[in-house]
């Protein structure tokens, strides 16, 4: 019998290029979704759709907060109020498997659409962070 590839998520992690992003413990991406062009018309019975174009979603991610990690939490807080498109943004899956905007068609990139800090008295204050995915990610 054939076994699924587990893989864990302690070896995870998001870097821009190879600087490791500090602090992050978890992220999760929306996948692709597909507009649905409705084309009915008068007399039918049934909505009738037609596929439109497709949407790379987004990426969010977060973890504990350091304001001197400047390559890059501070880098990311910079790329959102530059409207920077990251090219190098990679969300690993294990050790050597990521994630990142593909070169080829279309070429690709993320843009951080938003980040907050947060804090409670009981915890750690928090980072988070969401990217937007203009194109499609591929898994080197």
């Amino acid at each position: 019998m054939t076994r699924a590839t587990s893989l864990e998520g302690k070896n995870c992690k998001v870097s821009i290029g190879s600087s490791k992003i500090l602090g992050m413990g978890n992220w999760t991406m929306s996948g692709v979704t597909t507009d649905q062009i409705e084309d009915s018309e008068f007399e039918d019975e049934w909505k009738q759709f037609k596929l439109g174009l497709k949407d790379g979603g987004t990426a969010t991610f977060n973890g504990q907060y350091d304001k001197t990690d400047s390559t890059g939490q501070d880098a990311l807080r910079t790329a959102n109020e530059n409207d920077t498109e990251l090219t190098d943004l990679r969300f690993y899956v294990d050790a050597t498997s990521y994630w990142v905007p593909t070169t080829t068609n279309p070429a690709s990139y993320c843009k951080i659409i938003s980040w907050d800090i947060s804090s409670d008295k009981n915890g750690l204050v928090q980072a988070s962070f969401t990217a937007k995915i203009s194109g499609k990610l591929e898994l080197l």
